[in-house]
């Protein structure tokens, strides 16, 4: 995004969307669990209800067993040897019959009662069921001898439940007595699905399906290993709940192990059942989110462009500048935060006009000092190849002072009429000002001394040129040359710190009155001011204004008969920076 309503656009979007996700998120959550925990809870009472039930019934069962295995008419006629079809067989068969029958009177859960004995002995109350496989089975089995109630599944026999204990005389099994369970009870007891498609099992300690709500399992032996490995960590009168997987579906699973009868109570809930209610208020917060996100867009569109009105405006104000309308400027009467900025550039533009208008100014200074400063050179190519001449016919003649002279005045016309450089060093500026006096000496007999003192370091330092052989012209004409004794010019150049360069030329001659030190400080004005000075001292504080500002430029230090000193002030620029070099010239 690039411009700041897109920004806004998506910003607002983002704290929606981050603000509703967490919250759907965790209202989806804590209702799934609200709603797990509930249903755990119920199936778990549901559970230790039904478990309640069957322990009621199992103990009043095996009350009736130990009944009637303690009943000498039992122990009788296991061992009588009675054989069929005697009246005593027939009698003693119709005796024990009406008694078991008497002890399942209105027990609706108890579908049989049989007692067997050694051979064919058999009593049993309604029609005959029996599997000799599985009563060989019982007879062979030790356990079975323990004078207790055994609950058996016959997994063989149709998938009987009954409970078996021994009939026992002295010690020796003589017989044993079955009670088998109504079938349809466990329906009945285990009729606890709190959901469609619940799923309810009772799987005994040997991992048979006793019960199971799907009736193609029932009586099957346990495969699922997602139940196998859930019941290995169960223990004993202790309910526990999980998640599982069984096919492509995910389950609530709550395990329960009896305490009683040892066996293990598995009821199972698909999650897309049990959630189904959590996944409508899913579905409803997913459509209030989406209704919400777009409101808040549709606003923050709203909002972004009155918000950025004010901005595209102050935008295309600044692009108009840029193009070069000065002029411009944006209309906004807001108070904000923009209006300030806008204030704020208006502002800037009056200033950047203003300057502006300086620098033309001063840049037209510039050049006019410029231009007075080459029209002091009195026509420079024009005396410069005369001078050639001069030189050459010298040379001719023998002439060795005029030769002297001739080629220091055109080394100094050379150096004066290259306009490529503005900028030089100290070192060729000091060269030029030897080339000068070297002229001067003719002039003044040798009675002027110079006396030049310049720091290493400050030779390479970069200057504007012609700012030291004018002083020096100046001192010669005006502080010595009026005297009649000898005199002293001293230059003295040096690094003044890290960042200023100071060069000063003082001489000892008739020096200045206050009135005119007074004037010199104050001139301004064009080098005409200076009539006997080809390029006079405030040309030069002009340029070194022009090229420098503040705080440099040019001072004069006199006393009137005893000294002179013009004292240079101006940045330190290496020869090397001639980047900043160009700068300051230009």
């Amino acid at each position: 995004m690039k411009t700041i309503q897109g920004k806004m656009f998506v910003a607002f979007g983002l704290v929606v969307l981050l603000a509703i996700i967490p919250i759907a998120y965790s209202s989806y959550y804590n209702s799934a669990k609200v709603i797990e925990r509930n249903a755990t809870s119920y199936i778990s009472d549901r559970i230790q209800g039904a478990n309640a039930n069957l322990q009621s019934m199992v103990e009043e069962v095996d009350n009736i067993s130990k009944a009637i295995v303690i009943r000498d008419l039992i122990h009788q006629s296991l061992v009588s040897g009675t054989e069929a079809p005697t009246m005593e067989w027939f009698q003693e068969k119709k005796t024990v019959e009406e008694f078991l029958s008497s002890m399942i009177a209105f027990k609706n859960y108890v579908q049989q009662i049989t007692v067997v004995g050694r051979g064919d002995v058999v009593f049993y109350t309604g029609n005959r069921r029996s599997n000799p496989q599985f009563l060989a089975f019982l007879w062979d089995d030790p356990e079975i001898r323990n004078n207790r109630k055994h609950l058996l599944f016959d997994l063989s026999g149709n998938g009987r439940i009954m409970l078996v204990r021994p009939v026992l005389s002295n010690g020796e099994l003589i017989g044993l007595c079955l009670i088998d369970f109504d079938p349809n009870l466990f329906k009945q007891v285990y009729d606890i699905e709190p959901l469609a498609e619940t799923i309810v099992s009772v799987i005994d300690e040997n991992g048979n399906t006793i019960y199971d709500s799907r009736a193609e399992r029932i009586t099957t032996q346990l495969q699922d290993k997602e139940l196998t490995s859930l019941l290995a960590g169960a223990v004993p009168g202790q309910w526990k709940s999980s998640k599982l997987k069984m096919g492509n579906r995910d389950y609530l699973a709550v395990q329960f192990q009896s305490v009683y009868t040892g066996w293990f109570t598995v009821v199972m809930v698909p999650l897309s059942v049990l959630l189904s209610e959590v996944n409508g208020i899913k579905n409803q917060i997913v459509t209030m989110a989406v209704v919400v996100l777009a409101a808040v867009l549709l606003i923050s569109i709203f909002l972004s462009k009155q918000m950025t009105k004010n901005i595209k405006r102050l935008h295309s104000a600044m692009k108009l500048v840029r193009e070069g309308h000065m002029s411009a400027r944006p209309r906004i009467k807001n108070e904000d935060e923009i209006g300030q900025l806008s204030e704020m550039f208006v502002s800037m533009m009056e200033h950047l006009q203003e300057l502006l208008h300086k620098v033309k100014a001063k840049e037209r200074e510039k050049r006019e000092a410029e231009y007075r400063a080459l029209q002091a050179q009195i026509k420079p190519h024009f005396l410069y190849n005369t001078l050639n001449t001069i030189k050459y016919l010298a040379r001719i003649q023998h002439a060795a002072n005029i030769e002297e002279i001739s080629g220091s005045l055109i080394e100094l016309m050379r150096y004066a009429i290259d306009s490529k450089r503005e900028m030089i060093t100290v070192r060729e500026e000091l060269e030029q000002v030897e080339h000068y006096a070297r002229i001067q000496r003719f002039k003044f007999l040798d009675r002027i001394v110079m006396n030049i003192m310049a720091e290493e370091e400050a030779l390479n330092c970069l200057i504007p040129k012609l700012i030291v052989q004018p002083i020096v012209e100046n001192a010669m004409n005006h502080g010595l040359g009026t005297i009649d004794r000898e005199g002293t010019i001293s230059i003295r150049i040096y690094c003044d710190g890290a960042h200023r360069l100071k060069l000063s030329v003082t001489d000892d001659g008739v020096g200045m009155h206050t009135e005119l030190l007074e004037g010199l400080g104050q001139a301004r004005g064009p080098a005409e001011s200076e009539p006997s000075s080809g390029i006079g001292l405030s040309n030069i504080r002009e340029r070194l204004h022009l090229a420098f500002g503040e705080p440099y430029g040019l001072s004069v230090y006199s006393q009137a008969g005893v000294f002179t000193t013009v004292e240079i002030t101006i940045p330190q620029v290496r020869k090397e920076h001639n980047d900043a070099a160009e700068s300051y010239s230009g």
